[in-house]
C-alpha cells in the first residue's frame, strides 16, 4: 500500500503565456512494486526521477516501479496549462501589462496543476510556495492566496514569494488557490481577499455569525483554527479548501447587498464536512456535498426564518423529481463512479441535503442536532462512509435506523 504522505510544490505563473512552472517534491511511502500518481494532459512533465525506482510518464499519469519499500521521494519538474482544475482571469497579459481582472485560480481538480494522489481515501500535508514575477514598479499588487497557514512572504530578484503550509493531511483536492490583484483584512480568525474592501466589515460580521452556528452544530472546532476568503475576479464561482475558500467578488456583493447567505454558508460548511471529516471515496461525496448544501440552508433558517428554510427545501424537492424524470436518480452511496468527476453532479447535493431534511423530520430536532455532533466529533481528522454516519444517528436516537438508511442511502 501506497501513501503519499508530503508534497512540496514551488510554482511560477507565467502571465503573458498562461502558463505555470512547477517544481515538486513528492513523500510517498511505499512498498516495493508499481506506485502511481495522476496528472492531467495539459501538464508536461520535464523531468522526473526517484531514487532506487524506475520512472514513466503518459498523458494522464506518473508511474514509479520501486525496487524496495520505505520512504521515498519523487521529484517532478513540469509546466501546466488552462485545463479543468484551472481558470485564468481574462486574456493573457502583455509583458508590460498587469490587467486588473488578471489572474488565475485552481479548483479542485489538483492533478491540473501537480503530480498528485486524486483518491480521496489519501490524505497528505502541503509546502506551496507562488512565486510572482516582478515588472517595472512590483507586481502591481498581485498576491497569492493558498490552503493552510499563511506563512512567510518576501520579494527577491525572481519576484514576490508567499508560501502556505497545511500541516494536517487533508485530501488533495482542498490543495486549491487563487493569485489576482487583492487587497486582505483580517479580523481575529477570519481573512477576507478581495479587489473591494468597503462592504468588509459587514462580510465579516455574517461570516462570523455563520462560524458560530456551524461550530454550535458541529460541537467541534474545524481543522484550520485560521479562515480566509478570497472574492476573485469573474463570474460567481465556490471552491473549498483546506482553511480557505474560492468565491467571486460578486458573491461578495451579493453576501453584502442582496444579504444571500447561501454559498458564504455552504463553503464555511465544508471546514467541518469536507475537511475535518473526510471521505474515504467518491462513493459517499453527499457526506461532503449534501452535509453543506444542508447545513447553508439551516443557516439561512436561522438567519432569516423558518420560511426562508422551508422555501429552499421546496426548491431542492422541484430539483430532484425534475433529476428523476430526466432519469438521473441513483442511490446517495454509489460505488460506481470511476473518478472525481464522475461522482460530481446535482445528486449528493441536492438528495443529500433532502435526506437531511428528512432525518431532522423523523427524528425531531433535539436528537438530529445531537447526532450531527457525535458524527462530527467522533470522526474529526478521519476517513469516513455512509456507515459511519448512520451509526452516530443510532447512538443519539438510540434505536436502529438500518432500513432508513438503506431505503433513502443505498437504494
Amino acid at each position: 500500500m501506497a501513501q503519499s504522505t508530503h508534497y512540496s510544490v514551488k510554482l511560477a505563473p507565467d502571465f503573458e503565456h498562461q502558463l505555470l512552472k512547477g517544481d515538486e517534491t513528492i513523500e510517498v511511502q511505499a512498498d516495493a512494486g508499481e506506485v502511481e500518481w495522476q496528472k492531467q494532459a495539459g501538464l508536461r512533465v520535464m523531468s522526473a526521477n526517484v531514487a532506487d525506482g524506475d520512472v514513466t510518464v503518459n498523458e494522464q499519469a506518473v508511474r514509479v516501479r520501486l525496487r524496495s519499500g520505505g520512504k521515498h521521494i519523487l521529484r517532478v519538474k513540469y509546466t501546466a496549462t488552462a485545463w479543468r482544475g484551472i481558470r485564468w482571469f481574462g486574456s493573457a497579459v502583455p509583458r508590460r501589462d498587469y490587467s486588473r481582472d488578471s489572474g488565475f485560480a485552481t479548483a479542485f481538480y489538483c492533478e491540473a496543476w501537480i503530480v498528485c494522489n486524486t483518491s480521496p481515501g489519501q490524505r497528505a500535508t502541503l509546502r506551496l510556495e507562488i512565486v510572482i514575477p516582478s515588472r517595472e514598479g512590483g507586481n502591481m499588487g498581485f498576491r497569492a492566496v493558498g490552503p493552510g497557514t499563511r506563512g512567510r512572504e518576501w520579494r527577491a530578484r525572481d519576484g514576490d514569494h508567499f508560501v502556505f503550509e497545511q500541516s494536517d493531511p487533508v485530501q488533495t483536492y482542498l490543495f486549491s488557490f487563487g493569485v489576482a490583484r487583492l487587497a486582505v483584512a483580517v479580523n481575529g480568525k477570519f481573512s477576507i481577499y478581495a479587489q473591494k474592501m468597503e462592504a468588509s466589515k459587514e462580510a465579516f460580521a455574517k461570516t462570523e455569525d455563520a462560524y458560530a452556528f456551524l461550530r454550535s452544530i458541529a460541537s467541534i472546532d474545524p481543522m484550520n483554527s485560521h479562515y480566509a476568503q478570497v472574492f476573485l475576479p469573474g463570474p460567481s464561482m465556490g471552491q473549498e479548501a483546506a482553511g480557505m475558500a474560492l468565491l467571486s467578488q460578486d458573491n461578495m456583493a451579493d453576501l453584502v447587498d442582496k444579504d444571500d447567505v447561501k454559498l458564504m454558508a455552504h463553503e464555511l460548511a465544508h471546514q467541518w464536512w469536507g475537511v475535518t471529516v473526510g471521505i474515504q471515496s467518491w462513493s459517499d461525496f453527499w457526506l461532503n456535498e449534501g452535509f453543506a448544501e444542508f447545513m447553508s440552508i439551516a443557516y439561512i433558517e436561522r438567519h432569516q426564518g423558518r420560511a426562508a428554510y422551508d422555501q429552499q427545501i421546496a426548491e431542492l424537492r422541484d430539483r430532484m423529481k425534475k433529476l428523476r424524470e430526466e432519469g438521473k436518480d441513483r442511490p446517495l452511496h454509489w460505488e460506481k463512479w470511476k473518478d472525481s468527476h464522475e461522482a460530481l453532479g446535482q445528486i449528493p447535493y441536492v438528495k443529500g441535503a433532502l435526506f437531511l431534511a428528512r432525518l431532522r423530520t423523523e427524528l425531531g430536532d433535539e436528537i438530529f442536532w445531537r447526532g450531527i455532533g457525535l458524527y462530527t466529533s467522533a470522526n474529526a481528522r478521519r476517513l469516513v462512509d455512509s456507515r459511519d454516519f448512520e451509526r452516530a444517528m443510532e447512538k443519539a436516537n438510540g434505536r436502529d435506523l438500518k432500513a432508513l438508511f438503506d431505503e433513502a442511502v443505498y437504494r
